[in-house]
């Protein structure tokens, strides 16, 4: 979420580390964390304990100022008022995601009618998949977007040697490697910027680098762990929509374990509770309309409402506020985001299409809110019936 004080923009960011849940405050100027609070237990303590975590220091010489300015009693003012009540409820919303802690959170949670969808990604930059339909729904429609993103992208190392440069560290290559997390995650939180995602929550699982395999990553992740907290986020937030990569088979085996594990958190909940769980593949014009896709052999939990996708967005797509311009500019700003990705920088342009398959595990009561935010975003298009041609449906030339 952004907030502002004394004319200045910060943003508070939430994720994980170690067994703790930490929330950031970075400025939005120049992307520096400059206050860190980290909260290992529920929020069933008071508040005045809850903003004495959050202001822990970091050693940076602005982090002084900041906290003295949070500190004073006499500071009470409206605008102090509201970014308090931001920070306490960026802490509690995921007080209970731990293993073993309580789901409740404090009364400063709210419901929001909004929709909201919650993306699930392997790795940072793969939120870039759906970067135009994240967009347009916080953009265009008001809707939240969160995401979880498991692995740091600590394997994403091969074509970084642009961005070394870029981002001026001197460094040897096993140095490198472990700054790049750092980096990873900096990128992340500005291509969220873009495409005005609420939370980032970082399960900093290890990335192993390519593969074509689901089972490497079962044998690496703390996968029990991973299905815990997903299943938690899912019951306490009421999502309407979940995205993932499809998990297809000559894709990423991380993206098909990331996919297999949440649509497993997904199962445990009641069939009336479920999300629609959406899979997602972009295409360029040659693969119009993409590849089939029923189920990933071994994993019935993936088996989706039928081969071809329910519904495609084109990116060149004229948006609202000038028909010369479409969807492709908000798609290289993400892209241009992940500078220590020289390979993934080639991509700008190339892919033109997103693609949504629809599991069957979802039930109907999720096909119909599939249905309803189909509505929502285009409204003067019919909603498709699920099972009918792709030419029938929502196709954009």
């Amino acid at each position: 979420m952004d907030i502002q004080i004394q004319d200045r923009q910060y943003t508070v960011v939430s994720y994980y580390l170690g067994s703790c849940h930490v929330t950031e405050i970075a400025s939005c100027e120049s992307g520096e964390t400059i206050a860190r609070g980290v909260s290992k237990s529920s929020m069933a303590q008071s508040e005045r304990d809850a903003i004495q975590k959050a202001r822990q220091r970091l050693s940076h010489p602005r982090v002084r100022d900041f906290e003295l300015m949070v500190g004073a009693k006499e500071f009470r003012s409206r605008m102090w008022d509201s970014f308090q009540r931001q920070l306490l409820r960026s802490l509690s919303l995921t007080a209970g995601l731990w293993p073993g802690e309580p789901t409740e959170f404090n009364i400063l949670h709210e419901e929001d009618s909004r929709l909201k969808v919650l993306l699930v990604v392997a790795h940072p930059d793969d939120e870039s998949e759906c970067a135009a339909t994240l967009y347009r729904i916080s953009h265009e429609i008001g809707g939240i977007v969160d995401q979880v993103v498991i692995t740091n992208g600590e394997a994403g190392l091969q074509y970084s040697a642009p961005a070394q440069a870029y981002y001026g560290p001197s460094l040897d290559q096993l140095a490198w490697r472990k700054h790049l997390v750092r980096v990873r995650r900096h990128e992340l939180r500005r291509a969220g910027r873009v495409l005005g995602i609420r939370h980032h929550y970082f399960l900093n699982q290890k990335d192993t680098g390519l593969t074509l395999e689901p089972r490497e990553a079962f044998e690496t992740w703390n996968a029990q762990r991973i299905r815990q907290e997903l299943f938690k986020l899912l019951k306490r937030e009421k999502y309407d929509l979940v995205f993932m990569l499809l998990p297809s088979p000559d894709g990423h085996g991380h993206h098909k374990t990331a996919a297999i594990l949440t649509l497993e958190a997904i199962a445990q909940l009641f069939e009336d509770q479920r999300p629609a769980a959406l899979g997602i593949q972009t295409a360029d014009a040659g693969e119009n309309p993409p590849q089939c896709f029923r189920a990933l052999d071994g994993y019935a939990l993936t088996r989706t409402t039928k081969p071809d996708p329910e519904w495609g967005f084109d990116r060149g797509t004229p948006m609202a506020c000038h028909p010369a311009l479409d969807y492709n500019i908000v798609v290289n700003w993400v892209v241009a985001e992940h500078k220590s990705q020289g390979m993934f920088q080639m991509e700008c342009r190339r892919r033109t299409h997103e693609y949504f398959w629809l599991f069957d595990i979802c039930g109907a009561t999720a096909a119909a809110r599939w249905r309803a935010f189909l509505q929502l975003l285009e409204p003067s298009t019919p909603a498709p019936e699920l099972g009918t041609s792709p030419k029938a449906r929502l196709q954009f030339a």
